[in-house]
């Protein structure tokens, strides 16, 4: 399968991101302690396990300036991906979130374009609105105005919630976060997911069962630490 066929992205949204991030860190293709969003940005609006390949840019708020871009280069980027995409935005404004991009008229154009989800280390608004889109939203919060909100650049590595992701980056996300899929993860990541459920169910299974006991709990973590 590749990075896109449709039979991968449904068997990836079947799974939440821990059981994913537990699988790679068992294939040993990353560091434990990277490719995953930290915890500062949260799933705003959605329900439904998020994957797709990113498309990335990066804007500002605060102060007025002349160096922003018109958005149709973002939605020629979303229109030329192949596959499923997730807008990654990095918010460069030190702190981010002065003014929001995501709103209903923007919000409305990228459901028009069929994104999977947004996310940005920057803030929303118009939530009311961004509830009835059919994607995902994460980000640090809520905003009043659009300020001085301009894009800079299109296409672009970018770092959002510690997660640097660069364009066509395989994205998952859930209520837990956003994980980064390497695509040499691809072939085993199914596989080593559905190896170390089982073997946790099996644990789960034990702990509520008449067989449990203390002595044998303090032999197991001997055994597996």
């Amino acid at each position: 399968m590749t990075a896109t066929s449709p039979e991968l992205i449904e068997a990836l949204a079947a799974w939440d991101t821990p059981a994913l991030s537990n699988a790679l860190d068992a294939l040993r293709l990353r560091s434990y302690n990277a490719g995953y969003t930290n915890g500062s940005v949260r799933r705003v609006t959605g329900a439904a396990p998020m994957v797709g390949r990113a498309v990335t840019a990066r804007m500002v708020a605060r102060d007025a300036g002349e160096d922003g871009i018109p958005v149709s280069q973002l939605h020629r980027a979303i229109a030329e991906t192949d596959g499923p995409v997730v807008v990654v935005l990095e918010d460069r404004d030190d702190p981010a979130g002065a003014g929001a991009f995501l709103g209903e008229v923007n919000g409305s154009l990228l459901a028009a374009l069929r994104i999977q989800g947004l996310i940005t280390n920057g803030r929303v608004r118009d939530v009311n609105e961004l509830r009835t889109f059919p994607y995902s939203v994460y980000a640090t919060g809520l905003c009043v105005a659009r300020s001085h909100m301009r894009l800079v650049d299109v296409g672009t590595d970018v770092t959002v919630a510690g997660l640097t992701v660069r364009p066509g980056d395989l994205l998952h996300g859930d209520e837990h976060g956003v994980l980064n899929i390497p695509t040499e993860a691809i072939p085993g990541i199914l596989a080593k997911a559905e190896e170390i459920r089982e073997e946790e169910q099996n644990i789960v299974t034990w702990s509520r069962s008449a067989d449990f006991s203390v002595e044998e709990l303090l032999r197991l973590r001997r055994v597996r630490h």
